[in-house]
C-alpha cells in the first residue's frame, strides 16, 4: 500500500527540464496552482487540499523524499525516514532523515522549503545536513528510493533515535531479516544471530568516532526477534534496563494438548509477561470481545499449570517503572519459595 502511495505522489510531480518549464512552473507556484518542494520540482497544490492533518502529514513526507530522490538520486537516504519506507514501526518525519552524499564536493545542507496549502495550512520548512562519508555507503533500490542497506538502516536508527524509538526498529528489523517464525523457532532463531552478525557487520563498517556506536551496539546486542509489536519491544527494553535477566520471548508452553505462545517470559520463575494491544484482538467489536474472552481462557491455563502472569497495556507504557516494580516483586516471590 505504501509502494502505490509513494507511486502515487511521485507520478503527480512536476518537474521544471528547460528554462521555459522554469518560468512557467514559478508563475503556476506565484499564482498557488504548484507548491515548491525542491528547486525545480513542484506538487499540485490540489494534490493536497482535502485531506486531514495526518494524511496531509504523510503526503508532504513521501512528496518531499520523491522530490529529494528526483533532484539528488545518488544520495542515500537512512536512519528514521529509511526505516518508515521500509515498512519498520517508525513514523514518517523528515527530522529522522539521515542522508549519505555520494562524495565531500556535495554540499551539507539540503533545504526543503515551507509548504503552504490553500493560503491557510503551513508546513515548517526543513534543512537537513548531510553525511559526507570517507567511502561509498552501500545501498539498495526499493519503490524507487536509493535506501541504504537494512542493516545499516538498523544501525542508523539504533545509533542517531533515541531507545524508544531505535529498540522497536531494531527488534522489527532482526524480524524481517531472519524470517521469523515463532512456530519454527528451532530455525528462525539462527537465523536471527545470523541476522544479529549482519548488523554488527554495518556497525563495525562505521568510523570509530561515529555518535552513538556504543548506544547502537548495546541495541544491536540486545534486539529480539520474537517481539511482535513496538508495545513489547519497549516492554523487554524497560525490562532489560533494569537488569533482569533470563527473559524469551514467544516462550512456548504445552497445556492440556494446547500450544500457547508467552510474549516475553521468565521460565524458570514461570512468570509471563503479557503485553495486550488492540491489534491483537481485532477491528469490530464482536472480534474484540472474542478474542478477549480467548486471552482470558488462556490465562486461567496459564495459571492452572503454575504460571504468574502480568498483564501490560499500551497506557502501561508512560508508566512502565509500575510494570518493573510488578515484575520484580513477582521475582522475588517466586525466588523465595
Amino acid at each position: 500500500m505504501l509502494r502505490d502511495h509513494v507511486e502515487s505522489i511521485r507520478s503527480s510531480l512536476v518537474v521544471a527540464d528547460s528554462h521555459t518549464s522554469k518560468d512557467c512552473i514559478h508563475r503556476r507556484v506565484q499564482k498557488g496552482e504548484l507548491i515548491r518542494l525542491l528547486t525545480g520540482i513542484c506538487i499540485p497544490s490540489a494534490r493536497l487540499i482535502g485531506l486531514n492533518s495526518r494524511e496531509r502529514e504523510t503526503a508532504v513526507f513521501i512528496a518531499r523524499m520523491c522530490a529529494l530522490s528526483l533532484r539528488y538520486p545518488d544520495y542515500v537516504i537512512s536512519g528514521g525516514v529509511a526505516a518508515y519506507l521500509l515498512g519498520l514501526p517508525c513514523e514518517a518525519r523528515i527530522g529522522q532523515l539521515t542522508l549519505y552524499a555520494p562524495s565531500r564536493k556535495c554540499p551539507t545542507l539540503v533545504h526543503f522549503p515551507e509548504v503552504v496549502i490553500d493560503d491557510s495550512i503551513r508546513i515548517p520548512s526543513v534543512c537537513v545536513r548531510t553525511c559526507r562519508p570517507g567511502r561509498p555507503v552501500s545501498s539498495i533500490e526499493y519503490a524507487g528510493f536509493r535506501i541504504a542497506t537494512p542493516a545499516r538502516v538498523v544501525v542508523d536508527c539504533a545509533r542517531l533515535l533515541n531507545e524508544k524509538h531505535g529498540f522497536p526498529i531494531a527488534c522489527a528489523g532482526l524480524a524481517h531479516a531472519c524470517q521469523f517464525d515463532r512456530f519454527r523457532q528451532d530455525a528462525s532463531r539462527p537465523r536471527q544471530e545470523e541476522a544479529r552478525r549482519d548488523f554488527h557487520e554495518a556497525l563495525d563498517a562505521t568510523p570509530r568516532n561515529t555518535r552513538g556506536r556504543g548506544h547502537a551496539r548495546w541495541i544491536v546486542d540486545h534486539a529480539d526477534a520474537g517481539c511482535e509489536s513496538p508495545g513489547e519491544a519497549l516492554v523487554l527494553l524497560a525490562l532489560l534496563r533494569a537488569g533482569i535477566a533470563g527473559l524469551t520471548t514467544q516462550e512456548e508452553v504445552c497445556i492440556d494438548g494446547r500450544t500457547y505462545f508467552i510474549d516475553i517470559a521468565l521460565p524458570e520463575l514461570r512468570i509471563a509477561i503479557e503485553f495486550d494491544g488492540r491489534i491483537k484482538y481485532g477491528e469490530t467489536v464482536s472480534q474484540v470481545h472474542d478474542s478477549i474472552e480467548a486471552e482470558q481462557r488462556r490465562q486461567r491455563a496459564l495459571e492452572r499449570a503454575g504460571w504468574k502472569v502480568i498483564r501490560v497495556r499500551w497506557s502501561d507504557l508512560t508508566l512502565i517503572d509500575e510494570v518493573v516494580a510488578q515484575v520484580v516483586v513477582a521475582i522475588r516471590s517466586r525466588s523465595a519459595r
